[in-house]
């Protein structure tokens, strides 16, 4: 857990040299400013990915859950980004959770069993790092309505983490159970 708390304190020290501007008559915080900076290209990535396996899933409990995961990434994004835009605030290059365009290549070039498996990592993963970010808003953030989107996105993606943690673990069978009985279980 040390490598994102320091991308979360890297991302404190850019977003703290730019601008402020208010939204909807609010003065963000630096951690709420870092929040939608990290949380839009996160979502984006999320979406994604979410976008990439829709015709690609082989497992049912997957495809159910893919389905349910985008329901929601749309209009959260949505939102982020306007906020983004009014705040003027860059988006963020890395923050936790992000997946190198080497590995979504390696996950592109999977099929099947395979490509379910490699996905459920990469996106507990990915869902880590939300979960992150969300505590980091939580805790320090000064808008009211973006510290209580960071608790759903921390509720939902923690509830997540666990189903495809779970589904990993059936998946793997005996294969990759180390792995699956480790990710996302803190």
């Amino acid at each position: 857990m040390r490598r994102p708390a320091r991308i979360v304190g890297a991302l404190t020290i850019v977003v703290s040299l730019l601008p402020v501007s208010g939204c909807g008559g609010t003065t963000p915080s630096n951690a709420d400013r870092i929040f939608v900076s990290a949380m839009v290209p996160h979502h984006r990535l999320g979406v994604e990915l979410l976008d990439n396996a829709v015709p690609r899933v082989d497992d049912v409990r997957l495809r159910r859950l893919v389905f349910k995961m985008s329901a929601y990434h749309e209009s959260e994004l949505h939102d982020l980004e306007q906020r983004l835009a009014a705040w003027g605030v860059t988006e963020s290059a890395r923050y936790p959770g992000w997946i190198s365009d080497g590995d979504i290549d390696d996950l592109n070039g999977l099929a099947g069993m395979d490509y379910d498996i490699r996905w459920l990592e990469l996106m507990i993963a990915h869902h880590e790092g939300a979960v992150t970010l969300a505590a980091a808003e939580v805790g320090d953030g000064a808008d009211a309505e973006l510290r209580s989107l960071a608790r759903r996105i921390s509720a939902a993606q923690r509830d997540e983490i666990a189903r495809m943690a779970d589904l990993l673990a059936e998946l793997c069978a005996g294969t990759c159970d180390a792995i699956a009985s480790t990710v996302g279980r803190g």
